[in-house]
């Protein structure tokens, strides 16, 4: 049996897992202002069910200190900032094999498990931020530091005021979308307005503002096919779940740009994300 714990900006997950399979779950709140109390909370669910396992597999939010299993930030949990997760746990149930990724690269993960037989996945998330992680042949590609697909400021613009948040996901996460168009003189309560208004193609500003979107996202998408030639990219998230027409007119711009590789990349929206980020956590 396997303990899973998927560590949310807003819920935390909880699931035991035997045989890829999920006996148990239970979701409580993330209190991004005491890990202490998520850890009690956490410990007492664990306890109640009853049930030997032998290891842990963590993801949170990155960027993670992968060989410490250290949060290096995270603006959403104030508190987890710097903490050694990977200890706590490891404290909390007196068990040494316990493994810890980030959020994108064990989505990733579990987005290739549910999948047979391939040979490598690529993974966006299109949500409040922007990640990715990289699968292959059934491992997560962490890079040589850990921060492989740490794709949040990926892009960047070098003359501006702050480079290092100048990348894709200051431009078109859904957070930052409200905060650019805002900028540009647009007022939206909500991602879910601005693609209305986009939609409906008439504001000139919001129209111009989607087109820069769509052809960063094709420069990155398409960038990272040349470096990784995945087999498959799926691609998750609230904002590309919920705009699905727009994320496919995206994609098959990229297919139309990467013609010149001779392979045309397999495309598919994330399934049963929330579940099978748990298995993800179990395969670590």
């Amino acid at each position: 049996m396997k303990l899973a714990i998927d560590i949310g900006g807003t819920s935390i997950r909880i699931a035991l897992i035997e045989n890829n399979k999920i006996i148990k779950k239970e979701v409580i709140d993330t209190d991004g202002d005491s890990m202490q109390n998520n850890l009690d909370q956490i410990k007492e669910i664990v306890d109640n069910w009853n049930q030997p396992f032998d290891y842990i597999g963590i993801c949170c939010p990155g960027p993670l200190d992968l060989k410490t299993g250290t949060i290096l930030i995270t603006y959403n949990l104030p508190d987890w900032n710097k903490k050694c997760v990977l200890q706590e746990f490891k404290d909390l149930f007196k068990i040494d094999n316990v493994k810890i990724n980030n959020d994108a690269n064990v989505a990733a993960l579990g987005q290739f498990t549910i999948r047979k037989d391939l040979h490598s996945l690529l993974y966006f998330t299109f949500s409040t931020g922007i990640g990715s992680g990289f699968i292959h042949q059934g491992k997560i590609f962490d890079g040589f530091s850990g921060s492989a697909l740490e794709i949040a400021n990926a892009l960047p613009k070098y003359n501006t005021e702050n480079p290092q948040r100048s990348g894709i996901e200051f431009l078109a996460s859904g957070k930052n979308i409200c905060l650019q168009l805002e900028k540009l003189g647009v007022k939206v309560e909500n991602t879910k307005e601005a693609f209305e208004l986009y939609k409906s193609k008439e504001n000139k500003i919001v129209n111009d503002f989607f087109i820069k979107i769509k052809e960063e996202l094709i420069s990155l998408i398409a960038t990272s096919i040349y470096f990784f030639n995945p087999e498959m990219i799926v691609i998750g998230g609230s904002v590309a779940i919920k705009n699905q027409e727009f994320v496919t007119d995206i994609f098959n711009k990229v297919l139309e740009v990467t013609q010149d590789i001779g392979y045309k990349t397999k495309f598919e929206f994330s399934k049963d994300l929330d579940d099978s980020t748990l298995l993800g956590c179990c395969q670590m």
